[in-house]
């Protein structure tokens, strides 16, 4: 059995598009996954299943949730290895995992992509905006410090598919670490 990581884009924001997390583990348990885990209520979820490519094991989640909660919703699948490799390019953090430079656990954001944006939707975000954030692309990660929090931002206007190219979905990274965790059994 393989470890994966899905991550929903959307859900329980501002009181709408709910999902209670002890349904979404049903739901996810009967589209034929294991050990199911909910993290938090932004629809974090750690399970097993068969080795499978993550965009068809996305596809079956996506459908499946659309069935039982009546909308559609992107769910990114990352395997434990992508997942950790994703964590680990973090330029921002040390070999530990741990903020570099003073930084706060807080204020550190991974932007997960549905894939890889082009270099001219990148240069469009990062390219015209002036805010005092610290911003670096790996593969389909985006990593995010909010010097000022990421509520006070206007990068995070920015971080829309329509801008990127691509679907995005962050995380804290303190979610992250927990997240890590899970995979690992901890």
């Amino acid at each position: 059995m393989t470890k994966f990581v899905a991550l929903m884009r959307g859900i329980n924001v501002g009181g709408h598009r709910k999902i209670k997390m002890a349904d979404l583990k049903q739901v996810i348990m009967a589209a034929g996954f294991d050990g199911v885990q909910t993290y938090v209520q932004s629809g974090n979820v750690v399970f097993e299943g068969a080795a499978a490519p993550v965009a068809d094991i996305g596809q079956v989640l996506e459908a499946a949730c659309e069935k039982a909660f009546g909308f559609h919703t992107e769910i990114m699948v990352r395997d434990a290895a992508t997942f950790r490799a994703e964590a680990e390019a973090c330029p921002y953090v040390d070999a530990a995992l741990e903020p570099l430079g003073g930084r706060e656990t807080k204020l550190l954001h991974v932007a997960f992509l549905s894939a890889a944006p082009n270099a001219a939707h990148i240069e469009a975000v990062t390219g015209a905006y002036n805010g005092p954030e610290d911003i670096a692309l790996r593969g389909n990660a985006l990593y995010i410090y909010y010097r000022e929090g990421s509520g006070r931002s206007d990068f995070t206007k920015l971080l829309t598919a329509k801008k990127l190219g691509v679907s995005p979905t962050s995380r804290n990274w303190n979610t992250v670490l927990k997240l890590l965790a899970m995979l690992e059994g901890a």
